[in-house]
C-alpha cells in the first residue's frame, strides 16, 4: 500500500492508501504500486484508475511518486468520479 493524493486547483479529489494506480503518461500508460521508483511525469487526458475500482477522468496533470507517496496534480473534467462494482 502507498499514500495517494489527487488534487485540482479547486479541491482534493482523492486521498487514501491504495494498492495500485494506473495512469496515462505523456508517452505511455503505466501502473504505480508500493515502493515504485521515484517518478515525476506529465499526464495526458485519460482516466486515473485506482485499485481497478475507481475511475477519475482528467484533462491533464503531473504525477510525483517518492518515498511511497504519490501526488497527482490534475485538471479535471466537470464530471463525477465513477466507481465500478
Amino acid at each position: 500500500m502507498f499514500d495517494l493524493t489527487i488534487v485540482t486547483p479547486k479541491r482534493v479529489i482523492f486521498e487514501d492508501a491504495v494498492e495500485r494506480v494506473l495512469i496515462d503518461g505523456d508517452q505511455t500508460e503505466y501502473e504505480l504500486m508500493s515502493f515504485h521508483a521515484r517518478t515525476l511525469g506529465l499526464l495526458r487526458e485519460g482516466d486515473i484508475i485506482i485499485n481497478n475500482k475507481i475511475s477519475i477522468p482528467i484533462k491533464a496533470g503531473i504525477v510525483s511518486f517518492n518515498d511511497n507517496k504519490c501526488l497527482i496534480l490534475a485538471e479535471e473534467f466537470e464530471t463525477e468520479v465513477k466507481k465500478s462494482s
